[in-house]
């Protein structure tokens, strides 16, 4: 038995379809490796703004920066790239101001997350970034300084 030449029509149009469904959808969310480069990056976030918060802590404690992130006793993951293991970088910049860098692999996508009903800035370009940071002059805890 033949099939109909309206089914085999339907067929292509309907692969077609879903073709160009999965190229719009990668249009809109770009590649896999793309997607995988923003996680990447928001655990990078993630991690640096957890440290902005134990460096405060610490500020709190002793009323001056760390000298280095193993002052602060982190978990070593927490402390590097997950990727290639690098530490980030630290440096105190002032008695109460500081600075976290890190590599991206993307730019940022969003202006910025919500925590508490602050808006906390750490939005970045591609490749070595730089955030300025204060323990109390600076804002909200972990909110680049202006």
């Amino acid at each position: 038995m033949k099939p109909r030449h309206g089914v085999r029509l339907l067929a292509i149009a309907a692969s077609t379809g879903m073709a160009a469904a999965v190229v719009a959808g990668m249009g809109v969310l770009g590649s896999p490796m793309h997607q995988r480069a923003l996680q990447l990056d928001s655990r990078r976030v993630t991690d640096l703004s957890l440290i902005s918060m134990q460096v405060n802590a610490y500020w709190s404690q002793h009323k001056s920066l760390p000298a280095d992130l193993d002052a602060i006793n982190l978990a070593h993951p927490m402390t590097s790239d997950p990727v290639t293991g690098t530490s980030f970088e630290y440096a105190a910049t002032g008695s109460e101001t500081y600075r976290l860098c890190a590599k991206f692999d993307a730019a940022s996508e969003s202006d910025g997350r919500s925590l508490g009903g602050n808006v906390l800035r750490w939005s970045h370009p591609a490749g070595r970034h730089c955030f300025d940071l204060g323990t109390k002059s600076g804002g909200p805890i972990g909110q680049p300084m202006s």
